[in-house]
């Protein structure tokens, strides 16, 4: 059947799907989408403005795709309620024919049909931050998730320190302090390039939400940043959809 309004749009990379949702609860309880010819898209900061979070999911990441330009907004508590529902291996397909609601389906062991009520417009312009960036890594998000956790055990806050012998992870808190170093000829150090050392600081509060969201649906993390600078993440997603992540750095007085 041929969806001629607003969006009918059909995917199979739930599990995805999920992982990103996750992320956005994470940074929004009420999240904007936006929708046209190319994909759905979404853009968001958190209150404090310390993360932004960029999503598109490109029409090629559908099985089956239709559009007009327009935008809706939802809670995004709900949406991730009706995700959870549906297996990693069943098929979901999003549908609004009015402004009022977003119908979903899920097609699976169980055939399901929830409609969820769409919320008002808000702004959705935010800027895209700009990277100064030094050095580049790249890890699996199971080592990186590793390192969060246990430098978490120790710290609140999360020192990268990028260097010519490799990448070195450390925190530190009144119990003491803890280091992982990563040697730049690690197999778990995918891609290790500099001009030159780097080294900041970031709260992990906020970093390892989004590794433990995101990181379990992707292939590879890369991480962008300059010496006391944001930090950008990028997630290598399996299929075309695109994850960036953006954390400012902890300004000690």
């Amino acid at each position: 059947m041929i969806c001629k309004l607003f969006l009918c749009a059909r995917l199979s990379n739930v599990g995805e799907w999920k992982a990103i949702l996750n992320a956005i609860g994470d940074i929004v309880e009420e999240a904007m989408f936006v929708v046209n010819t190319d994909g759905i898209s979404f853009r968001g900061m958190d209150p404090a403005h310390v993360a932004l979070l960029d999503i598109t999911f490109p029409k090629s990441s559908f099985d089956h795709f239709e559009s007009q330009t327009s935008f809706f907004g939802i809670r995004t508590d709900d949406l991730k309620t009706i995700f959870n529902t549906a297996a990693n291996t069943d098929i979901v397909e999003l549908k609004i024919e009015d402004e009022g609601f977003i119908k979903v389906s899920v097609t699976g062991s169980l055939n399901m049909e929830y409609n969820l009520r769409l919320i008002q417009k808000q702004e959705v312009n935010t800027p895209i931050p700009k990277i100064e960036c030094n050095a580049k890594v790249s890890l699996e998000p199971n080592t990186l998730s590793r390192i969060i956790l246990n430098i978490e055990r120790i710290s609140e806050y999360l020192t990268i320190n990028c260097n010519q012998k490799g990448l070195e992870f450390s925190g530190q808190s009144d119990i003491g302090n803890g280091k992982i170093s990563l040697d730049k000829e690690s197999t778990d150090l995918i891609k290790h390039e500099l001009s030159q050392d780097s080294l900041a600081e970031y709260s992990l509060e906020y970093m390892g939400k989004i590794i433990r969201s995101i990181g379990k649906a992707s292939k590879i993390v890369n991480m962008e940043y300059a010496d006391k600078k944001l930090l950008h993440l990028l997630f290598e997603m399996p299929s075309n959809a695109k994850a960036e992540y953006y954390l400012a750095p902890r300004i000690k007085d």
